[in-house]
């Protein structure tokens, strides 16, 4: 076989290769996402804008890192809407997490609160207005099954 045809060879395999990889429906990844939406107060006031932070996480397992679907600082009422995507193989395992210094001022860092979200709640697509998880007000004076602390920002 003559030194072009193995360069053709390899150039065709390259380019076969390459766009296969950049078609990730070929291997089943599927868009998906969550849509989240809520306030947070701290006691009778709300949570402080500039030390409440949400982040919706897909927690994924073995050498793939989660994956950071959206984050945002809740605004000046401690209302907060996030919606995010990743493209997985299997379905996602979303989460919600929240820092905040509501009644833990004197304490070192954070409060790192989580928050499952159910898989009915997993969207491929835009959400429609009936496909956000509205989890209401919560008061974050309360404490929360393991609740941690962490020095994120």
């Amino acid at each position: 076989m003559s030194l072009f045809i193995k360069n053709i060879l390899i150039l065709f395999t390259t380019i076969l290769f390459a766009i296969i990889l950049n078609n990730s429906n070929v291997f089943g990844m599927r868009k998906q996402g969550v849509a989240i939406s809520g306030r947070f107060i701290c006691g009778n006031t709300s949570a402080l804008s500039n030390s409440t932070k949400v982040r919706i996480v897909d927690i994924d397992t073995g050498p793939d890192p989660d994956d950071t679907l959206d984050e945002k600082f809740v605004d000046a009422t401690g209302a907060f809407k996030l919606n995010g995507y990743t493209r997985e193989l299997t379905d996602i395992d979303p989460v919600l997490y929240v820092w905040t210094r509501c009644y833990s001022l004197e304490a070192p860092c954070h409060r790192k609160i989580k928050f499952l979200i159910p898989k009915k709640f997993i969207i491929g697509e835009e959400p429609k207005l009936n496909e956000w998880l509205d989890i209401g007000i919560i008061n974050l004076q309360s404490t929360f099954e393991d609740e941690k602390r962490e020095c994120i920002f």
